[in-house]
């Protein structure tokens, strides 16, 4: 695997679409945090450098039917259009658009999951391999690492409230520390602790260190309105945040 060949055929990919239109440029630098995200959380596991650029790949490729997915459908709601990890890997593997990244096909069952997974409610609890399961969990904390980066520091996503509280179901799902289905959410509230609820599907050390040493939860806390209605919660994300930092390299947990 080259990583400037994976480069230079995502560029040449990318473009067919309009770097102008603000989503697709939002994606096309989304791609390229994540894959050095997923380079680091790699290398802090010690991996070899087989599994380091196979990351790297996945990285860049798990957003691919997002490009599509904007020109087509104008968003990037999965559930008002279509599932963009399901369209990638169609592009990907029924379309062979792998071949151009590369050539070996050995790898094409881990990144066809690793791809499919990374957007899921959780990955599938029957999947036994685990070099699948380990890029399944690499790919998922660098894709929220990115969007908390997103949302804290670049401001490219909104927080958004409304005065409808927060709905029982997403209470609970939180007191139950796992993440919240898109099917509980009722209200714009429900979707900030959604995104909070990031920190209880996290795989690795590497992550909920990121986490704490950028302060998401702190800089995310800061930029609501009703802060009263939040507060319970943000305090104890940060403790729970605080409590996995040593855990060990990386931190299993069934969903």
């Amino acid at each position: 695997m080259d990583i400037e060949k994976i480069n230079k055929v995502f560029d040449e990919y990318v473009s067919n679409f309009d770097m102008n239109d603000d989503m697709i440029n939002l994606k096309y630098y989304h791609t390229y945090r994540v894959a050095e995200q997923s380079l680091a959380i790699s290398k802090s596991l010690n991996l070899s450098e087989e599994d380091v650029n196979l990351a790297y790949l996945i990285g860049m490729l798990h957003d691919i039917g997002r490009f599509s997915q904007a020109r087509d459908y104008g968003t990037f709601n999965d559930f008002k259009s279509i599932d963009h990890a399901e369209l990638g890997c169609n592009i990907l593997f029924e379309d062979g658009l792998i071949r151009k990244f590369i050539d070996d096909d050995k790898y094409d069952d881990i990144i066809s999951k690793a791809i499919y997974y990374h957007n899921k409610y959780a990955i599938n609890t029957l999947e036994d391999d685990e070099r699948i399961l380990l890029h399944s969990e690499i790919i998922r904390d660098a894709d929220k690492i990115d969007i908390m980066y997103n949302v804290c520091d670049l401001g490219g996503i909104k927080i958004n409230e409304d005065d409808y509280g927060i709905s029982d179901l997403t209470k609970e799902d939180f007191n139950l520390e796992v993440p919240i289905p898109y099917a509980h959410k009722k209200t714009k509230n429900d979707s900030v602790l959604t995104m909070l609820c990031f920190i209880f599907d996290l795989n690795f050390e590497y992550s909920y260190k990121y986490f704490k040493d950028n302060e998401f939860v702190n800089k995310m806390f800061n930029k609501l309105k009703n802060k009263e209605l939040f507060k319970e919660y943000f305090d104890k994300a940060n403790k729970y945040v605080e409590s996995r930092c040593n855990n060990g390299k990386r931190i299993r947990k069934e969903i």
